[in-house]
């Protein structure tokens, strides 16, 4: 939980650039178009709007996600309605969100070919053979290591232009170690040294009772001047500019983080 962090009454007055993570109805658990966030995204002055829905990995799992092969039938069409009205007034973006996993060079040059940016969001990951999950497995030094090992090596790949909510790991977790702390300021020490930006989450305070961002997460990233982008994390276009998203943005511009507003 963020110390400090409140969200001040003329919060709808806070401006926003950009934002480049939001979901739609292809991930089974949002809702909305493409049209309707780069509409949404008109009507708050943004100007540049990425829409970044959840892809499958390239290692089997049981999400109702779209995958590489089907990105032409199912996601790629929804873009050219919301160009087609609203292109003359804002930017818009074509990504997904996904995890990484070593090996699978030609799954990811399926997207990579055809979008024009991807979000690290790494849900899943691997350790000792198995997969493991974010939100359920950080509880221990060593799978948290696994997890930031994971996240070093997307940002080594060179395919991913942020990396969303590094701080999941912490999700169940009640009392962060010093390791793991030293496990994540290598993660974050590697995306300043790379100018990868790191997400401040906004969905963590909206729906997830404050467990991301974390206090750590920001204070080591003030420490190495890592880059960092604030994002919505919207699941419905009603979050895209919510109090939430504004708030988080004022308060990373108020202490002093290396916030951008473009990625690409």
């Amino acid at each position: 939980m963020l110390k400090d962090f409140s969200i001040p009454e003329d919060w709808e007055n806070i401006g926003l650039v950009s934002n480049y993570h939001t979901h739609n109805y292809l991930c089974g658990h949002a809702g909305g178009t493409v049209l309707d966030y780069v509409g949404e995204a008109v009507a708050h002055d943004m100007r540049i709007i990425g829409i970044s829905d959840h892809c499958l990995p390239p290692i089997e799992t049981c999400d109702p996600y779209f995958s590489a092969k089907n990105i032409d039938k199912q996601y790629l069409p929804q873009f050219a309605e919301a160009e087609e009205l609203y292109g003359d007034k804002i930017k818009i973006l074509r990504g997904v969100e996904i995890e990484y996993f070593a090996g699978y060079p030609e799954y990811y040059k399926t997207l990579t070919d055809k979008l024009d940016y991807m979000v690290l969001g790494q849900h899943l990951f691997e350790w000792r053979g198995n997969i493991y999950n974010s939100f359920v497995d950080g509880t221990d030094d060593r799978s948290v290591a696994a997890y930031f090992d994971s996240v070093c090596a997307a940002i080594d790949s060179g395919l991913f232009a942020m990396v969303a909510h590094p701080d999941l790991i912490f999700y169940r977790l009640n009392r962060m170690t010093e390791y793991m702390v030293g496990a994540m300021e290598q993660a974050v020490k590697l995306a300043a040294e790379r100018k990868i930006p790191l997400e401040l989450n906004s969905n963590g305070m909206r729906y997830h009772r404050n467990k991301y961002p974390t206090q750590q997460l920001v204070d080591l990233c003030l420490k190495h001047n890592a880059s960092v982008v604030v994002s919505s994390d919207a699941h419905s276009p009603d979050a895209l500019c919510d109090k939430y998203m504004r708030a988080l943005y004022a308060y990373a511009k108020n202490i002093g983080l290396n916030v951008v507003d473009e990625i690409i």
